[in-house]
């Protein structure tokens, strides 16, 4: 970043702490600091209806945990957290990351809005090559790439050939499937590589993007009017667990089950292999292009009306049965136009061009120059006259001198010569002290800007904090954690429990089989006797490990439980093996010792909140906090 630049927004961003609230109410005091009601309000509804006003005991109780907050980051300052240079990079990184409220323009904004709508219209499947620049290429590496990848482009007639060419050159991770990204559509990709996509015809190869990856050129496979969303449902059946044919066999039973009028749900629990969903008649939730794979909603979207089912589909993952559900077409713009400008806002694209922004700067912050003077100056500076006192221009009251350009040059190692190069330096110097000037007064011009740099800062120290005060002894103390949890024992009660193996398989005689040769072979285990079975048949069979606890399985008397019983889940039609019976009692420390550090570190951070509070004077300005409220 610029010199000139870079001390402007130091000085901004600590200015803006104490500056931007000046007009507000002072609802609390910490000693010397002043929580003021917009940083409360602002932090209290961030995750609230805006439009609703608070009640008192909701905004007392927030204001309570604010406090809090405002102690722990008082104590990383003390302790000169906010000033290692660590801290400073991280916080300028992201820093840096933030929209600046001052690059939008409405009307830009509208337009692009709508753009983007029409986009949305519309899904693409392109693939790609992406040559990568490091984060500060040499002007030889980044000429070097372009040259490489402009041969490409000109190299590339077909997809083919493309394809080949994207195995070979590209940096990307989709360079063994060749350069294949799949669908996409609107704001799914970087703006740079969404206007080139959107601007190439199918079997077309792109012009050069450049983004902050590198280089791309794209080539676009096929364009489609959106799908929208769908809801759909399916019967899965890895191919990885059984084999692709096993997999398909039983997938294709299944189907002709429900072809000759088997209940979907029942079918679904008896055979799907999804465990997150079988239960549910395998529900899966709304989706569109690029939230399932690619292969799948292809499959989907050959639905035509709800309830239609697929034949067994397979996918990269297995077979699928798939049902379509219910169908959500693209909504209309006035349902979207907010959605959109939220989500053009946080990726920073409704921004202004350099040209426009400058003059709206120019503008709104009393910019005046004599255009005839400056040309007079920057000859003057060119023949190396001492004109340093002159001024260039002014920015409302405040006079910038062209002294202040020069020293500029200087520190950037400029050694402009010639009327033409300096007259290129003051322009670059322009740009960034009219930048620099908006960022320092930004915070104050737009308060939600200001309270955004600030929970930034406050956030990083929070995090470093309690890193120190909390996590890392919440996790270290050994003994500590083994003390605490002695002395909590009763927090860490469990009744009795079960430690099974659960059998399913899609025929039932395959367990009935297992369940006579157990109790043939009591000492043998499960694993052992399933070796008894032919390959295939063992593929049929499912057996899985578990730990339940009494009242977990259903429709037994858990005293009549004991090792070596078999018991049937009527709800899964899985049967589960007694393996152990485990007695109420406590869980070991190594059970439950991820639960027992969080209650440790919130004891600890407990203690520590009350020792700040000791620490330091607290007021609250009840008053000024009813006025904020209803009630």
């Amino acid at each position: 970043m610029k010199h000139v630049y870079s001390a402007l927004f130091i000085f901004a961003f600590f200015y803006q702490a104490n500056s931007f609230q000046q007009n507000d109410l002072i609802v609390a005091t910490i000693d010397e600091l002043e929580i003021h009601s917009g940083e409360l309000l602002y932090a209290y509804k961030k995750n609230r209806d805006e439009a609703v006003k608070p009640r008192y005991d909701s905004l007392r109780e927030y204001l309570d945990q604010y406090v809090n907050f405002k102690l722990k980051v008082m104590e990383a300052r003390a302790l000169g957290m906010d000033t290692s240079k660590a801290f400073k990079d991280e916080l300028n990184g992201y820093v840096s990351q933030v929209r600046k409220p001052y690059l939008q323009s409405p009307k830009a904004e509208e337009d692009l809005i709508r753009k983007t709508y029409e986009r949305m219209r519309w899904e693409i499947n392109a693939s790609h090559i992406l040559l990568k620049s490091e984060n500060d290429p040499s002007p030889q590496d980044t000429l070097k790439a372009y040259q490489l990848i402009d041969s490409l482009r000109k190299t590339v007639s077909n997809k083919a050939q493309f394809e080949k060419l994207a195995r070979q050159f590209s940096q990307d991770g989709s360079a063994k499937n060749g350069g294949s990204l799949g669908w996409f559509t609107a704001m799914d990709m970087v703006s740079p590589f969404e206007e080139a996509a959107y601007n190439t015809k199918v079997n077309q190869v792109s012009d050069i993007i450049k983004t902050r990856f590198g280089y791309h050129i794209l080539f676009v496979n096929d364009k489609r009017l959106t799908k929208g969303k769908i809801k759909t449902s399916h019967i899965f059946f890895s191919h990885r667990q059984r084999g692709a044919d096993l997999a398909f066999k039983l997938a294709q039973e299944a189907y002709d089950s429900i072809q000759s009028g088997a209940e979907w749900n029942e079918i679904a629990r008896k055979y799907s292999e999804d465990n997150r969903t079988k239960m549910n008649g395998g529900q899966l939730p709304w989706a569109k292009i690029r939230q399932l794979p690619d292969d799948f909603m292809d499959v989907a979207y050959t639905l035509q009306n709800v309830g239609d089912i697929t034949a067994p589909s397979r996918t990269q993952f297995g077979w699928h049965i798939i049902r379509l559900d219910d169908v959500n077409p693209l909504p209309e713009f006035s349902a979207l136009r907010n959605y959109i400008a939220d989500q053009l806002k946080r990726m920073g694209r409704n921004t202004l061009n350099m040209e426009q922004l400058l003059a709206k700067l120019k503008a709104e912050n009393g910019f005046q120059q004599n255009t005839k003077t400056l040309q007079d100056q920057l000859s003057a500076t060119a023949q190396g006259a001492e004109v340093e006192s002159d001024v260039v221009f002014r920015l409302g009251d405040k006079p910038v001198q062209i002294g202040i350009f020069k020293r500029h040059m200087a520190k950037n190692g400029n050694k402009a010569q010639g009327l033409n190069q300096i007259k290129e330096a003051y322009e670059k110097f322009e740009e960034e002290y009219l930048l620099a000037y908006e960022d320092s007064i930004a915070p104050i011009k737009y308060p939600e800007y200001g309270y955004l740099l600030k929970e930034y800062e406050e956030g990083l120290l929070l995090f470093e904090i309690m890193q120190k005060a909390v996590w890392d002894k919440g996790i270290q103390d050994t003994l500590d954690i083994q003390a605490y949890y002695q002395q909590h024992l009763e927090h860490y009660k469990v009744e009795k429990r079960f430690e099974v193996e659960v059998v399913s398989a899609s025929e039932q005689s395959l367990v009935n089989r297992l369940i006579r040769l157990k109790s043939s072979n009591q000492k043998l285990p499960l694993d052992s006797l399933i070796n008894r079975f032919n390959e295939n048949k063992r593929g049929l069979l499912k057996i899985v490990k578990r730990t339940f606890k009494a009242n977990e399985i259903p429709n037994f008397d858990s005293n009549e439980l004991i090792p070596g019983s078999w018991i049937r889940n009527d709800d899964t039609e899985e049967w589960y093996l007694i393996n152990k019976v485990v007695p109420a009692g406590y869980y070991p420390l190594d059970e439950v010792r991820g639960r027992v550090i969080s209650d440790y570190q919130d004891s600890l951070e407990k203690q520590w909140i009350d020792q700040l509070r000791k620490k330091r004077k607290i007021k609250v300005n009840k008053k000024a906090l009813k006025g904020l409220t209803t009630n």
